[in-house]
């Protein structure tokens, strides 16, 4: 059976796109602020540099994000190794050498490194998140420490302890909700997980009894409302009895997954196939008519005996066809399947019967 995947909006897409808006803000910002500080003489050669190799390495960046040149995970540590380095170089200049850093304004500086945190936490899981920012912090305190002892009333020094201080709680409120964002998560699917397995045939992997009839309650209702026919088949092995008694149950196992391999050659892709019990099996069937439903399924009949299914097991299988009426139900839908699949079993087996008047008479 073929299932018709709708795929989501990709999320590397997304991310991808927010990357190269990032980059380009931070881009514009670095060459509107080379220009305004130009135009007000407070441009210095070391800040000149600094902003100069900014404008550079984003430019490369962003064509290198923009043209696909590397993996979207590379250019992310890229990034935030770019970014945590120049307010790096920044802070020891401004701090250890006067006669190059002077220039320097910590404050807008310390405004862009509690956005490199949050950075952090899209790279990874939380924890290695986690373990990045703090190690991104520690090589700032590592930074600011001597300073700070040398002199605590030198200039940025209580700015800087606040930036430590903001940095310590924003990165473990970050923690907070990434960890509760990934419980959430393992939550969720665990829900889809045991979803799965409660609508799941554990053997054939088919839509069991309990998810095909809500398949079949699905398509009445939007037969009562636009119309449009479908048959439902049942079909089971015949003899499959003395396959489990001869060879035992595993060797029926084997017979089971095979015959739903190859019934999943038979069916289209709007059709569904599934696990009714034991050996028997369901089939939904749209867009057919009574004529072209029994056809289909004296081929599926076919299609099963034309060669042995597993370990040398050549199975025959019946099949009960019937299409959808007006005023049905899913008892009545399969009450008519199951009369047409016995009266295919009394013609002879290994062939198909559909219920009309005929089969109808004969299942009386």
């Amino acid at each position: 059976m073929r299932h018709r995947i709708l795929k989501p909006p990709s999320v590397d897409q997304f991310k991808r796109n927010v990357l190269l808006a990032i980059i380009a803000l931070s881009l514009l910002s670095t060459v509107v602020a080379w220009e305004v500080m130009g135009a007000r003489g407070l441009l210095s050669p070391v800040l000149s540099g600094v902003l100069g190799t900014s404008t550079f390495v984003l430019s490369a960046l962003f064509l290198v994000a923009w043209r696909r040149l590397l993996p979207q995970r590379a250019i992310e540590i890229g990034c935030l190794l770019f970014g945590v380095g120049i307010c790096a170089a920044c802070m020891a200049l401004r701090m250890y050498s006067p006669r190059y850093g002077a220039a320097i304004d910590l404050q807008p500086l310390y405004l862009w490194i509690p956005v490199m945190y949050v950075f952090a936490f899209t790279l990874g899981g939380h924890k290695t998140s986690l373990a990045i920012s703090m190690g991104v912090m520690a090589l700032f305190v590592c930074i600011s420490l001597p300073y700070l002892v040398h002199d605590i009333e030198a200039p940025y020094a209580n700015f800087t302890l606040q930036l430590h201080l903001v940095s310590a709680v924003l990165i473990a409120a970050l923690y907070f909700f990434s960890s509760y964002q990934h419980r959430l998560l393992l939550a969720q699917l665990a829900v889809n997980r045991l979803a799965h397995l409660s609508n799941t045939d554990d053997l054939t992997k088919l839509p069991n009894r309990r998810r095909m009839a809500a398949a079949i309650g699905a398509e009445l209702a939007g037969f009562a409302d636009r119309g449009g026919e479908f048959a439902v088949m049942l079909f089971d092995i015949d003899h499959f009895k003395a396959v489990n008694d001869q060879f035992g149950h595993g060797a029926g196992d084997k017979v089971l997954v095979a015959l739903t391999a190859r019934a999943a050659q038979v069916f289209r892709g709007t059709d569904t196939l599934g696990r009714w019990g034991g050996d028997e099996f369901v089939a939904l069937v749209r867009g057919v008519d009574p004529e072209e439903a029994l056809r289909m399924a004296n081929g599926l009949c076919r299609h099963m005996a034309a060669e042995p299914m597993s370990d040398g097991h050549l199975v025959t299988i019946s099949c009960g066809a019937t299409v959808v009426r007006s005023g049905d139900s899913i008892d009545s839908l399969l009450q008519r399947a199951d009369a047409a699949l016995y009266a295919a079993k009394r013609a002879g087996r290994n062939g198909a019967e559909s219920f009309l008047e005929t089969v109808k008479e004969r299942a009386i």
